[in-house]
């Protein structure tokens, strides 16, 4: 079946029911991130590798490899379409925690803060946000289903008791969940 889908996709009469999804994408090299800024491609990334990985991992990589590691905004500027997860229970399931750690790129405890986690590939909030939700969806290859608000979607969203998009980056991990919808019903409700 997987082989008649490919040869129909590959015919142009088909789209493919899944998309190829690079898992982490933690550190890269200039030309993997150019050819896959001509594929169709989901990159799943964890905001909270860059905040638990460093410093150690520099360590580990060694400096000259720093330009493309954790290179989030790179990717995106590409063209590439990324989505956030978790990998929980590796690191903790909230999404919130991901959408500070792509912002900050720095661990909450503040006592071991360095400067120089790459900041130049931290994202705005709009393109955090957009990794667990738009991007999200593109890696499942539902964005014509989720991801985002309008008619005919599913109506999968969270209700905050705060606009993550202009609090203090800091409030981000403090912001409370209102309501939870999906596929149209409240899954939750505070």
């Amino acid at each position: 079946k997987v082989l008649a889908i490919m040869q129909h996709y590959q015919q142009g009469e088909a789209e493919l029911p899944l998309r190829h999804r690079l898992i982490h994408a933690q550190v890269l090299r200039a030309a993997l991130i150019e050819q896959m800024s001509t594929m169709p491609i989901a990159v799943d990334i964890q905001p909270r590798f860059a905040v638990s990985d460093f410093p150690w991992v520099i360590e580990r990589i060694g400096e000259e490899r720093l330009d493309y590691a954790y290179a989030w905004r790179t990717l995106l500027n590409a063209g590439i379409q990324c989505a956030g997860g978790s990998d929980s229970p590796i690191e903790p399931l909230s999404p919130l925690l991901g959408i500070h750690a792509a912002v900050t790129r720095r661990p909450l405890d503040l006592s071991t803060v360095r400067t120089d986690y790459q900041s130049q590939q931290k994202l705005d909030r709009l393109q955090a946000l957009a990794l667990f939700t738009t991007g999200s969806a593109y890696a499942a290859n539902e964005e014509h289903q989720r991801g985002t608000l309008a008619v005919g979607k599913q109506a999968d969203l969270s209700i905050f008791d705060r606009d993550l998009l202009t609090v203090p980056a800091d409030d981000l991990i403090h912001a409370e969940t209102l309501y939870t919808i999906v596929n149209g019903e409240i899954a939750y409700q505070k």
